[in-house]
Protein backbone atom coordinates (compact mmCIF):
# COMPACT_ATOMS: atom_id res chain seq x y z
CA UNK A 1 0.00 0.00 0.00
CA UNK A 2 1.45 3.40 -0.95
CA UNK A 3 1.30 5.92 2.27
CA UNK A 4 1.60 9.02 0.62
CA UNK A 5 -1.21 10.32 -2.09
CA UNK A 6 0.34 9.87 -5.34
CA UNK A 7 -0.31 12.70 -8.13
CA UNK A 8 -2.87 10.76 -9.81
CA UNK A 9 -5.00 10.34 -6.77
CA UNK A 10 -4.37 13.56 -5.78
CA UNK A 11 -5.58 14.10 -9.43
CA UNK A 12 -8.69 11.87 -9.10
CA UNK A 13 -9.42 13.39 -5.95
CA UNK A 14 -9.56 16.81 -7.66
CA UNK A 15 -12.07 15.51 -9.69
CA UNK A 16 -14.47 14.70 -7.14
CA UNK A 17 -14.19 18.08 -4.96
CA UNK A 18 -13.05 20.97 -4.68
CA UNK A 19 -8.76 20.38 -3.54
CA UNK A 20 -7.87 23.39 -1.92
CA UNK A 21 -4.46 24.38 -2.07
CA UNK A 22 -2.52 23.16 -4.76
CA UNK A 23 -5.41 22.27 -4.77
CA UNK A 24 -21.81 8.82 6.88
CA UNK A 25 -22.82 6.33 -0.35
CA UNK A 26 -22.63 3.43 -2.69
CA UNK A 27 -19.73 2.24 -1.55
CA UNK A 28 -17.78 -0.88 -2.65
CA UNK A 29 -14.73 -2.87 -1.09
CA UNK A 30 -11.94 -4.94 -3.14
CA UNK A 31 -12.69 -7.11 -5.39
CA UNK A 32 -16.52 -8.13 -4.94
CA UNK A 33 -17.55 -4.82 -2.57
CA UNK A 34 -18.03 -7.47 0.11
CA UNK A 35 -15.70 -6.54 2.85
CA UNK A 36 -16.92 -9.47 4.67
CA UNK A 37 -19.01 -10.06 7.70
CA UNK A 38 -19.62 -6.73 9.60
CA UNK A 39 -22.14 -7.32 12.57
CA UNK A 40 -21.02 -7.60 15.91
CA UNK A 41 -23.27 -10.34 17.08
CA UNK A 42 -21.30 -13.59 18.66
CA UNK A 43 -17.66 -11.69 18.01
CA UNK A 44 -14.92 -10.85 20.24
CA UNK A 45 -15.78 -7.13 20.78
CA UNK A 46 -13.17 -5.17 21.07
CA UNK A 47 -13.23 -2.69 24.44
CA UNK A 48 -14.03 0.71 23.94
CA UNK A 49 -11.20 3.03 24.42
CA UNK A 50 -10.76 3.75 28.38
CA UNK A 51 -12.08 7.48 28.93
CA UNK A 52 -10.22 9.64 30.50
CA UNK A 53 -11.72 13.08 31.02
CA UNK A 54 -9.82 16.21 30.85
CA UNK A 55 -9.71 18.75 34.01
CA UNK A 56 -11.08 21.51 32.30
CA UNK A 57 -11.78 25.19 33.44
CA UNK A 58 -14.39 25.16 36.15
CA UNK A 59 -17.62 26.01 34.35
CA UNK A 60 -19.97 28.85 35.33
CA UNK A 61 -22.80 26.24 34.82
CA UNK A 62 -21.93 22.72 35.14
CA UNK A 63 -23.03 19.80 32.86
CA UNK A 64 -24.96 16.75 33.83
CA UNK A 65 -25.85 13.07 33.16
CA UNK A 66 -28.59 13.95 30.63
CA UNK A 67 -26.48 15.57 28.56
CA UNK A 68 -26.15 19.14 29.96
CA UNK A 69 -23.54 20.60 29.07
CA UNK A 70 -20.93 22.58 31.00
CA UNK A 71 -21.46 26.48 30.24
CA UNK A 72 -18.63 29.11 29.77
CA UNK A 73 -20.04 33.00 29.88
CA UNK A 74 -16.28 33.93 29.64
CA UNK A 75 -13.38 32.38 28.45
CA UNK A 76 -10.16 30.67 30.49
CA UNK A 77 -7.42 33.30 31.93
CA UNK A 78 -4.95 30.66 31.09
CA UNK A 79 -4.77 28.00 28.71
CA UNK A 80 -2.55 24.66 28.73
CA UNK A 81 -1.14 22.33 26.38
CA UNK A 82 -2.45 19.19 25.69
CA UNK A 83 0.64 17.93 23.26
CA UNK A 84 3.74 17.84 23.95
CA UNK A 85 5.37 15.71 21.07
CA UNK A 86 5.65 16.69 17.54
CA UNK A 87 2.72 15.24 15.92
CA UNK A 88 3.61 15.11 11.92
CA UNK A 89 6.54 13.53 9.80
CA UNK A 90 6.89 16.35 7.37
CA UNK A 91 4.72 14.27 5.10
CA UNK A 92 1.97 14.94 2.60
CA UNK A 93 -1.28 14.06 3.82
CA UNK A 94 -4.42 14.06 2.00
CA UNK A 95 -8.20 14.53 3.66
CA UNK A 96 -11.37 14.08 2.32
CA UNK A 97 -14.54 15.64 3.87
CA UNK A 98 -17.57 17.82 3.28
CA UNK A 99 -17.92 21.27 4.21
CA UNK A 100 -20.77 23.54 4.80
CA UNK A 101 -18.87 26.81 3.91
CA UNK A 102 -17.09 28.67 1.25
CA UNK A 103 -14.37 26.89 -0.20
CA UNK A 104 -11.06 28.27 1.83
CA UNK A 105 -7.90 30.17 0.67
CA UNK A 106 -5.16 28.46 -1.10
CA UNK A 107 -2.49 27.91 1.67
CA UNK A 108 -0.27 29.97 0.04
CA UNK A 109 -2.83 32.91 1.30
CA UNK A 110 -4.14 31.47 4.28
CA UNK A 111 -2.45 32.32 7.37
CA UNK A 112 -4.78 29.61 9.24
CA UNK A 113 -4.59 27.18 7.29
CA UNK A 114 -0.06 27.50 7.42
CA UNK A 115 -0.53 27.69 11.02
CA UNK A 116 -2.45 24.05 11.42
CA UNK A 117 0.25 22.49 8.91
CA UNK A 118 3.02 24.04 11.59
CA UNK A 119 1.32 22.59 14.55
CA UNK A 120 0.71 19.47 12.43
CA UNK A 121 4.11 19.30 11.02
CA UNK A 122 2.20 18.00 7.91
CA UNK A 123 1.50 19.17 4.54
CA UNK A 124 -2.36 19.14 4.64
CA UNK A 125 -4.16 18.94 1.88
CA UNK A 126 -7.90 19.25 2.05
CA UNK A 127 -10.60 18.12 -0.38
CA UNK A 128 -14.01 19.79 0.75
CA UNK A 129 -16.98 19.04 -1.05
CA UNK A 130 -20.28 20.83 -0.57
CA UNK A 131 -22.95 19.03 1.90
CA UNK A 132 -25.12 18.51 -1.13
CA UNK A 133 -22.63 16.25 -3.19
CA UNK A 134 -20.74 14.67 -0.29
CA UNK A 135 -23.09 11.26 -0.64
CA UNK A 136 -22.80 11.31 -4.36
CA UNK A 137 -18.93 12.45 -4.08
CA UNK A 138 -17.47 9.32 -1.52
CA UNK A 139 -19.95 7.13 -3.85
CA UNK A 140 -17.39 8.21 -6.81
CA UNK A 141 -14.82 7.82 -4.55
CA UNK A 142 -14.80 4.52 -3.10
CA UNK A 143 -16.03 2.49 -6.02
CA UNK A 144 -13.19 4.43 -8.09
CA UNK A 145 -10.72 1.91 -6.69
CA UNK A 146 -8.14 4.62 -7.14
CA UNK A 147 -5.67 5.20 -4.25
CA UNK A 148 -7.75 6.84 -1.02
CA UNK A 149 -6.90 9.93 0.41
CA UNK A 150 -5.23 9.28 4.12
CA UNK A 151 -7.75 10.11 5.74
CA UNK A 152 -11.71 10.05 5.44
CA UNK A 153 -14.64 11.50 6.68
CA UNK A 154 -18.12 9.93 7.20
CA UNK A 155 -21.15 12.06 7.79
CA UNK A 156 -23.96 10.17 9.69
CA UNK A 157 -25.78 9.94 5.68
CA UNK A 158 -27.09 6.90 5.28
CA UNK A 159 -24.72 5.21 2.94
CA UNK A 160 -24.84 2.06 1.32
CA UNK A 161 -22.59 -0.95 2.00
CA UNK A 162 -20.27 1.73 3.74
CA UNK A 163 -18.69 -0.66 7.12
CA UNK A 164 -18.30 -3.45 4.17
CA UNK A 165 -16.12 -0.37 2.70
CA UNK A 166 -14.00 0.37 5.89
CA UNK A 167 -13.12 -2.89 6.99
CA UNK A 168 -11.80 -3.95 3.69
CA UNK A 169 -9.98 -0.36 2.76
CA UNK A 170 -9.25 1.51 5.77
CA UNK A 171 -7.06 0.61 8.99
CA UNK A 172 -8.00 -1.66 11.76
CA UNK A 173 -7.54 1.00 14.59
CA UNK A 174 -8.28 -1.74 17.72
CA UNK A 175 -5.01 -1.87 18.87
CA UNK A 176 -4.06 1.50 19.33
CA UNK A 177 -7.21 2.54 20.54
CA UNK A 178 -9.07 0.22 22.48
CA UNK A 179 -9.57 -0.05 26.03
CA UNK A 180 -6.10 1.22 27.68
CA UNK A 181 -4.22 1.46 24.09
CA UNK A 182 -6.21 5.16 23.75
CA UNK A 183 -3.50 6.26 27.08
CA UNK A 184 -1.07 7.30 23.93
CA UNK A 185 -4.18 9.71 22.49
CA UNK A 186 -5.13 11.82 26.02
CA UNK A 187 -7.31 13.83 24.12
CA UNK A 188 -9.16 11.05 22.17
CA UNK A 189 -9.29 9.34 25.05
CA UNK A 190 -10.85 12.44 26.62
CA UNK A 191 -13.82 11.29 23.93
CA UNK A 192 -16.84 10.41 26.11
CA UNK A 193 -17.54 6.56 25.75
CA UNK A 194 -21.10 6.94 24.64
CA UNK A 195 -20.04 8.66 21.39
CA UNK A 196 -17.42 5.71 20.56
CA UNK A 197 -20.43 3.69 21.36
CA UNK A 198 -22.71 5.75 19.10
CA UNK A 199 -20.01 5.13 15.97
CA UNK A 200 -20.08 1.64 16.71
CA UNK A 201 -17.96 -1.43 15.91
CA UNK A 202 -17.61 -2.89 12.96
CA UNK A 203 -16.87 -7.11 13.09
CA UNK A 204 -16.14 -6.57 16.61
CA UNK A 205 -12.94 -4.15 16.03
CA UNK A 206 -12.54 -0.58 16.09
CA UNK A 207 -12.13 1.41 12.41
CA UNK A 208 -12.94 5.45 13.15
CA UNK A 209 -12.32 8.28 15.23
CA UNK A 210 -15.64 9.67 16.21
CA UNK A 211 -16.72 13.36 15.42
CA UNK A 212 -18.55 14.01 18.99
CA UNK A 213 -21.76 16.20 19.64
CA UNK A 214 -23.80 16.75 22.22
CA UNK A 215 -26.40 15.07 23.67
CA UNK A 216 -29.50 16.87 21.58
CA UNK A 217 -30.62 15.47 18.28
CA UNK A 218 -31.81 17.70 15.74
CA UNK A 219 -33.16 20.79 16.97
CA UNK A 220 -35.70 23.67 16.60
CA UNK A 221 -34.02 26.94 16.05
CA UNK A 222 -36.06 30.11 16.41
CA UNK A 223 -35.68 33.76 16.17
CA UNK A 224 -36.46 34.78 19.42
CA UNK A 225 -36.97 38.07 18.73
CA UNK A 226 -39.86 37.70 15.87
CA UNK A 227 -41.86 35.02 18.04
CA UNK A 228 -41.44 37.74 20.94
CA UNK A 229 -42.96 40.31 18.38
CA UNK A 230 -46.02 38.56 17.70
CA UNK A 231 -46.43 37.38 21.30
CA UNK A 232 -45.67 33.98 20.84
CA UNK A 233 -44.40 32.22 24.33
CA UNK A 234 -41.20 30.09 24.83
CA UNK A 235 -43.99 27.42 26.69
CA UNK A 236 -46.68 26.34 23.70
CA UNK A 237 -48.96 23.66 22.50
CA UNK A 238 -50.05 21.95 19.34
CA UNK A 239 -52.15 25.22 18.74
CA UNK A 240 -49.91 27.69 20.08
CA UNK A 241 -47.28 26.43 18.37
CA UNK A 242 -49.27 26.37 14.74
CA UNK A 243 -50.53 29.40 15.68
CA UNK A 244 -47.22 31.19 15.93
CA UNK A 245 -45.55 29.79 13.62
CA UNK A 246 -48.68 30.78 11.31
CA UNK A 247 -48.89 34.65 12.87
CA UNK A 248 -44.78 35.46 12.23
CA UNK A 249 -45.09 34.21 8.11
CA UNK A 250 -45.95 36.99 5.89
CA UNK A 251 -44.22 39.32 3.19
CA UNK A 252 -40.80 37.33 2.54
CA UNK A 253 -40.97 36.14 6.00
CA UNK A 254 -41.48 32.27 6.53
CA UNK A 255 -42.22 30.57 10.16
CA UNK A 256 -40.43 27.66 9.07
CA UNK A 257 -37.83 26.32 6.34
CA UNK A 258 -36.41 22.83 5.53
CA UNK A 259 -34.00 21.70 3.09
CA UNK A 260 -33.61 18.76 0.04
CA UNK A 261 -31.29 16.42 2.83
CA UNK A 262 -33.72 17.28 5.99
CA UNK A 263 -36.68 16.07 3.23
CA UNK A 264 -34.53 13.17 2.08
CA UNK A 265 -35.12 11.33 5.28
CA UNK A 266 -36.56 12.16 8.81
CA UNK A 267 -34.35 15.05 9.62
CA UNK A 268 -37.26 17.26 8.85
CA UNK A 269 -39.68 15.51 11.17
CA UNK A 270 -37.80 14.75 13.94
CA UNK A 271 -38.43 17.96 16.27
CA UNK A 272 -41.97 17.23 15.72
CA UNK A 273 -42.13 13.73 16.35
CA UNK A 274 -40.63 14.44 19.85
CA UNK A 275 -42.81 16.72 20.17
CA UNK A 276 -45.54 14.40 19.64
CA UNK A 277 -43.98 11.81 21.96
CA UNK A 278 -42.72 9.10 19.38
CA UNK A 279 -40.25 6.61 19.97
CA UNK A 280 -36.54 7.86 18.71
CA UNK A 281 -36.36 5.89 15.81
CA UNK A 282 -37.07 2.48 17.41
CA UNK A 283 -38.26 1.17 20.88
CA UNK A 284 -37.64 -2.01 22.22
CA UNK A 285 -40.48 -3.91 23.10
CA UNK A 286 -39.66 -7.51 25.02
CA UNK A 287 -36.83 -7.84 22.85
CA UNK A 288 -38.14 -6.78 19.74
CA UNK A 289 -37.62 -3.54 17.73
CA UNK A 290 -41.17 -1.59 16.77
CA UNK A 291 -40.14 1.65 14.11
CA UNK A 292 -41.38 5.07 15.13
CA UNK A 293 -42.80 4.91 11.78
CA UNK A 294 -45.77 2.73 12.95
CA UNK A 295 -46.70 4.56 16.08
CA UNK A 296 -49.49 6.80 15.94
CA UNK A 297 -47.58 9.67 17.38
CA UNK A 298 -45.54 10.01 14.51
CA UNK A 299 -48.55 10.30 11.93
CA UNK A 300 -50.10 13.04 14.52
CA UNK A 301 -46.60 14.46 13.83
CA UNK A 302 -46.60 14.47 9.86
CA UNK A 303 -50.12 15.86 10.50
CA UNK A 304 -49.29 19.38 12.40
CA UNK A 305 -46.38 19.28 9.26
CA UNK A 306 -49.06 19.76 7.10
CA UNK A 307 -50.99 22.37 8.59
CA UNK A 308 -47.86 24.44 8.77
CA UNK A 309 -47.22 23.61 5.13
CA UNK A 310 -51.46 24.64 4.42
CA UNK A 311 -51.22 27.48 6.30
CA UNK A 312 -48.04 28.99 3.88
CA UNK A 313 -45.77 28.68 7.18
CA UNK A 314 -43.30 26.72 5.01
CA UNK A 315 -40.29 28.59 3.13
CA UNK A 316 -41.92 27.70 -0.85
CA UNK A 317 -38.26 26.29 -2.04
CA UNK A 318 -37.86 23.80 0.77
CA UNK A 319 -37.88 20.81 -0.82
CA UNK A 320 -34.67 22.35 -3.06
CA UNK A 321 -32.87 24.10 -0.98
CA UNK A 322 -29.19 22.94 -0.24
CA UNK A 323 -27.97 23.19 3.78
CA UNK A 324 -26.53 26.28 3.31
CA UNK A 325 -29.06 28.27 1.58
CA UNK A 326 -31.19 27.22 4.29
CA UNK A 327 -29.31 28.47 6.89
CA UNK A 328 -28.58 31.72 5.06
CA UNK A 329 -31.80 32.51 5.10
CA UNK A 330 -32.31 31.63 8.46
CA UNK A 331 -29.22 33.96 9.05
CA UNK A 332 -30.67 36.84 7.67
CA UNK A 333 -34.01 36.67 9.22
CA UNK A 334 -36.16 35.56 6.13
CA UNK A 335 -37.53 32.28 7.89
CA UNK A 336 -37.99 32.13 11.53
CA UNK A 337 -36.89 29.06 12.30
CA UNK A 338 -35.71 25.78 11.03
CA UNK A 339 -34.80 22.08 11.81
CA UNK A 340 -30.76 21.72 12.44
CA UNK A 341 -28.02 19.50 14.29
CA UNK A 342 -27.90 20.98 17.70
CA UNK A 343 -24.01 21.24 16.98
CA UNK A 344 -24.25 23.54 14.83
CA UNK A 345 -24.96 26.15 18.04
CA UNK A 346 -21.41 27.45 17.85
CA UNK A 347 -19.50 30.61 17.32
CA UNK A 348 -19.60 29.97 13.46
CA UNK A 349 -23.79 29.94 13.69
CA UNK A 350 -24.33 32.96 15.96
CA UNK A 351 -21.58 35.00 14.95
CA UNK A 352 -23.73 35.42 11.67
CA UNK A 353 -26.53 36.28 12.69
CA UNK A 354 -24.81 39.02 14.56
CA UNK A 355 -27.66 40.38 16.75
CA UNK A 356 -29.79 40.71 13.69
CA UNK A 357 -32.32 38.98 16.45
CA UNK A 358 -32.45 37.05 19.75
CA UNK A 359 -31.14 33.29 19.18
CA UNK A 360 -33.36 30.62 20.72
CA UNK A 361 -34.34 26.75 20.97
CA UNK A 362 -37.73 25.34 20.59
CA UNK A 363 -39.37 23.77 23.51
CA UNK A 364 -41.74 20.49 22.60
CA UNK A 365 -45.28 21.02 22.04
CA UNK A 366 -46.86 18.03 22.39
CA UNK A 367 -48.42 17.04 25.75
CA UNK A 368 -46.12 13.73 26.55
CA UNK A 369 -43.10 14.56 24.51
CA UNK A 370 -39.86 12.44 24.04
CA UNK A 371 -37.46 14.72 22.44
CA UNK A 372 -34.95 12.96 20.86
CA UNK A 373 -31.19 12.30 21.89
CA UNK A 374 -28.46 12.12 18.77
CA UNK A 375 -26.11 9.60 18.65
CA UNK A 376 -23.41 11.88 20.15
CA UNK A 377 -21.32 12.23 16.64
CA UNK A 378 -21.52 13.87 13.31
CA UNK A 379 -19.65 11.48 12.42
CA UNK A 380 -16.23 9.74 12.25
CA UNK A 381 -13.04 9.41 10.40
CA UNK A 382 -11.14 6.77 8.82
CA UNK A 383 -7.61 5.98 8.20
CA UNK A 384 -5.96 4.42 5.12
CA UNK A 385 -4.43 1.16 5.36
CA UNK A 386 -0.62 2.02 6.05
CA UNK A 387 2.27 1.21 7.97
CA UNK A 388 1.25 0.85 11.78
CA UNK A 389 3.84 4.08 12.26
CA UNK A 390 1.54 5.70 9.08
CA UNK A 391 -1.54 5.23 10.94
CA UNK A 392 -0.14 6.21 14.49
CA UNK A 393 0.90 9.42 12.82
CA UNK A 394 -2.33 10.06 11.33
CA UNK A 395 -3.76 9.37 14.88
CA UNK A 396 -1.46 12.22 16.23
CA UNK A 397 -3.39 14.80 13.81
CA UNK A 398 -6.63 13.74 15.16
CA UNK A 399 -5.73 13.46 18.56
CA UNK A 400 -4.37 17.25 18.05
CA UNK A 401 -7.56 18.48 16.00
CA UNK A 402 -9.73 16.88 18.82
CA UNK A 403 -7.83 19.00 21.84
CA UNK A 404 -10.26 20.02 24.52
CA UNK A 405 -11.69 23.63 25.70
CA UNK A 406 -9.15 25.26 27.72
CA UNK A 407 -6.24 24.05 25.62
CA UNK A 408 -3.98 25.77 23.08
CA UNK A 409 -4.61 23.13 20.61
CA UNK A 410 -8.28 23.88 20.96
CA UNK A 411 -8.16 27.89 20.57
CA UNK A 412 -5.45 27.44 17.71
CA UNK A 413 -8.40 24.56 15.97
CA UNK A 414 -11.21 26.79 16.88
CA UNK A 415 -10.28 30.30 16.52
CA UNK A 416 -6.70 30.72 14.74
CA UNK A 417 -3.59 32.45 15.31
CA UNK A 418 -4.05 35.04 18.30
CA UNK A 419 -3.64 38.71 17.02
CA UNK A 420 -4.24 37.54 13.12
CA UNK A 421 -7.60 35.77 13.39
CA UNK A 422 -8.69 36.29 17.15
CA UNK A 423 -7.76 39.12 20.12
CA UNK A 424 -7.99 38.58 23.92
CA UNK A 425 -9.57 41.20 26.24
CA UNK A 426 -11.44 41.09 29.99
CA UNK A 427 -14.71 39.30 28.00
CA UNK A 428 -12.95 36.62 26.42
CA UNK A 429 -11.95 35.82 22.70
CA UNK A 430 -12.83 38.43 19.96
CA UNK A 431 -12.70 37.21 16.25
CA UNK A 432 -11.07 39.21 13.56
CA UNK A 433 -12.32 40.26 10.27
CA UNK A 434 -10.13 37.81 8.82
CA UNK A 435 -11.38 35.17 10.67
CA UNK A 436 -14.88 35.17 8.66
CA UNK A 437 -12.96 33.79 6.20
CA UNK A 438 -10.16 31.96 7.13
CA UNK A 439 -11.79 29.50 9.99
CA UNK A 440 -12.36 26.19 10.10
CA UNK A 441 -15.85 26.42 8.52
CA UNK A 442 -14.05 27.15 5.27
CA UNK A 443 -10.80 24.73 5.90
CA UNK A 444 -13.12 22.00 7.90
CA UNK A 445 -10.26 20.36 9.69
CA UNK A 446 -12.80 19.73 12.82
CA UNK A 447 -14.12 16.76 10.76
CA UNK A 448 -10.43 15.52 10.85
CA UNK A 449 -10.56 15.55 14.78
CA UNK A 450 -12.92 17.73 17.01
CA UNK A 451 -13.27 18.47 21.07
CA UNK A 452 -15.95 17.52 22.80
CA UNK A 453 -18.27 20.46 23.01
CA UNK A 454 -18.62 23.06 25.61
CA UNK A 455 -21.65 26.05 25.49
CA UNK A 456 -19.01 28.88 24.69
CA UNK A 457 -19.87 31.27 22.30
CA UNK A 458 -17.79 34.80 22.44
CA UNK A 459 -19.38 37.89 22.82
CA UNK A 460 -22.75 36.09 23.07
CA UNK A 461 -23.26 35.35 26.56
CA UNK A 462 -27.32 35.14 26.38
CA UNK A 463 -26.98 32.94 23.48
CA UNK A 464 -24.79 30.08 25.40
CA UNK A 465 -27.23 30.93 28.43
CA UNK A 466 -30.70 30.36 26.53
CA UNK A 467 -29.09 27.37 24.93
CA UNK A 468 -28.22 26.02 28.56
CA UNK A 469 -31.63 26.68 29.66
CA UNK A 470 -33.15 24.95 26.97
CA UNK A 471 -30.94 21.88 27.50
CA UNK A 472 -31.80 22.20 31.43
CA UNK A 473 -35.77 22.33 30.48
CA UNK A 474 -35.97 19.49 27.44
CA UNK A 475 -33.01 16.98 28.26
CA UNK A 476 -34.35 15.06 30.95
CA UNK A 477 -37.62 13.93 28.97
CA UNK A 478 -35.04 13.09 26.01
CA UNK A 479 -34.85 9.54 24.99
CA UNK A 480 -32.32 7.57 23.02
CA UNK A 481 -32.28 5.51 20.32
CA UNK A 482 -31.52 2.02 20.86
CA UNK A 483 -30.36 1.67 17.22
CA UNK A 484 -27.05 3.54 17.59
CA UNK A 485 -24.06 2.07 17.19
CA UNK A 486 -25.63 -1.28 16.21
CA UNK A 487 -25.52 -3.28 12.47
CA UNK A 488 -27.54 -4.05 10.20
CA UNK A 489 -27.17 -5.98 6.76
CA UNK A 490 -29.77 -4.91 5.50
CA UNK A 491 -29.17 -1.18 6.63
CA UNK A 492 -26.10 -1.09 5.45
CA UNK A 493 -27.39 -2.23 1.89
CA UNK A 494 -30.87 -0.73 1.53
CA UNK A 495 -30.39 1.78 3.98
CA UNK A 496 -30.39 4.88 1.35
CA UNK A 497 -33.79 3.03 -0.50
CA UNK A 498 -35.86 2.54 3.33
CA UNK A 499 -34.49 6.32 3.65
CA UNK A 500 -35.76 7.23 0.69
CA UNK A 501 -39.25 5.59 0.97
CA UNK A 502 -40.09 7.46 4.25
CA UNK A 503 -38.31 10.78 3.24
CA UNK A 504 -40.74 10.51 -0.24
CA UNK A 505 -44.14 9.92 1.79
CA UNK A 506 -42.75 12.57 4.26
CA UNK A 507 -42.77 15.10 1.37
CA UNK A 508 -45.75 14.18 -0.50
CA UNK A 509 -47.95 14.19 2.94
CA UNK A 510 -46.50 17.72 4.22
CA UNK A 511 -46.92 19.56 0.99
CA UNK A 512 -50.17 17.93 0.04
CA UNK A 513 -49.54 15.39 -2.71
CA UNK A 514 -50.62 13.05 -0.70
CA UNK A 515 -53.37 12.29 2.18
CA UNK A 516 -51.97 12.26 6.22
CA UNK A 517 -54.08 8.61 5.77
CA UNK A 518 -51.41 7.60 3.26
CA UNK A 519 -48.70 7.05 5.49
CA UNK A 520 -49.80 3.59 6.69
CA UNK A 521 -49.89 2.64 2.75
CA UNK A 522 -45.98 4.00 3.24
CA UNK A 523 -44.99 2.80 6.01
CA UNK A 524 -46.47 -1.25 4.40
CA UNK A 525 -43.87 -0.36 1.45
CA UNK A 526 -40.78 0.33 3.85
CA UNK A 527 -41.72 -3.05 5.75
CA UNK A 528 -41.63 -4.73 2.38
CA UNK A 529 -38.98 -3.39 1.18
CA UNK A 530 -36.67 -4.22 4.08
CA UNK A 531 -37.74 -2.66 7.24
CA UNK A 532 -38.96 -5.49 9.27
CA UNK A 533 -35.88 -7.34 8.31
CA UNK A 534 -33.86 -4.46 9.81
CA UNK A 535 -36.25 -4.65 13.02
CA UNK A 536 -35.26 -8.85 13.12
CA UNK A 537 -31.42 -7.78 12.54
CA UNK A 538 -31.23 -4.78 14.97
CA UNK A 539 -33.00 -7.32 18.16
CA UNK A 540 -29.91 -9.85 17.83
CA UNK A 541 -27.13 -7.57 17.47
CA UNK A 542 -29.23 -5.55 20.52
CA UNK A 543 -29.01 -8.42 22.54
CA UNK A 544 -25.22 -9.38 21.65
CA UNK A 545 -24.32 -5.91 22.72
CA UNK A 546 -26.58 -6.61 26.07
Amino acid sequence: MTLHATRRSVLKLAGVGALAGTAGPLLTGCGDGSGGDVGNAGKDLVPWPTYLPFAGPPPDAPGDETGVQPLYLSYPKQVVRSVADTVGDGSEVTAMVITYGAPPRPVEANRYWQAINKALNVNLRVVVVPDAEYGQKMATLMASGDDLPDIIMFTNLALPRAAEFVQARCADLSDLVGGDAVRDYPNLANIPTRTWQGMGRINGRIYGVPLERPVPGNSLFVNRTALNQAGVPKDWDVEGYVAGTRKVTGGRRWGIAGSKSLFGGLGAVTYHAGSMGAPNGWRVEDGKFVSTLTTPQFEEALGVMRRLAEAGAYHPDTLTLSATDLQTFWYNGTVVSITDGFGTVALSNISKIDRRFEFDLGRPYGPNPTPWRGNSLFGYVTFKKASTDRVRMLLRISDYLSAPFGTAEFELANYGVEGVHHTKDADGIRTTELYKVENNTNLPVKYLGVAPSVLYLPGFPEAARAAHEWEKAVLPKSVANPEVGLRSATVSSKGAELSRIAGDAVSAIVFGRRAVSSWKDAVSQWRQAGGDRVAEELAVEYAAAK
